[in-house]
């Protein structure tokens, strides 16, 4: 079955990372995917860290919150490398802040531990990735428009799957026991 999409208002993401966010935060100088924090080989911010960033009413997007969590990515899918709205999850059992889009490298799927990059990335490398809430299309425009599901989300809850083009992406949570990742506010097209 073909893999299909689902626009950027119309799922939210639980935040479920462990680490409750420390408060709202301001926009970084430069904006969220500045070079002096994001994609960058030592980290610039806590590793971990988990913020709440608002999307203000009248700009693109839903008016609300968003958590965005600073992380390590481990090893990429070096067949679809990280780039924006790629979804991650967690790479490693001993390294718990690093994160992979390979179906084939992660801890596990289906799973409802995840997020979604700003932008490209590098192994090794650190950055702020978009895990709970609203999309924050609002403060970062690139994050507006669809994002890769399997081929049956409905409306409801769904989690991180194995998608049929070999990448990670959201999907409906259909069996007893999956980690619920989100909300989809409608089905995928």
């Amino acid at each position: 079955m073909a893999d299909s999409t689902l626009d950027s208002e119309l799922f939210i993401l639980n935040h479920a990372w462990g680490i409750p966010p420390t408060g709202l935060l301001n926009v970084p100088p430069g904006g969220l995917t500045d070079s002096r924090h994001q994609n960058v080989a030592e980290p610039y911010f806590s590793v971990g860290q988990a913020v709440l960033v608002k999307n203000p009413e009248g700009v693109a997007g839903k008016a609300g919150f968003a958590v965005l969590t600073y992380l390590q990515v481990g090893t990429q899918n070096e067949d679809s490398v990280i780039a924006v709205k790629s979804a991650v999850v967690p790479d490693s059992a001993t390294v718990w802040y690093q994160v992979t889009n390979d179906p084939d490298d992660c801890i596990k799927l289906p799973t409802g531990h995840g997020g979604y990059a700003l932008g490209a990335m590098t192994d090794a490398y650190y950055g702020w990735f978009w895990t709970g809430g609203i999309c924050p299309e609002g403060l970062l425009s690139t994050l507006a428009g669809n994002y890769a599901t399997g081929d049956n989300v409905a409306a409801g809850q769904f989690c991180y799957h194995n998608l049929t083009a070999d990448y990670v992406g959201i999907d409906i949570a259909d069996t007893a026991g999956e980690e619920i990742a989100g909300f989809a506010l409608a089905a995928d097209v």
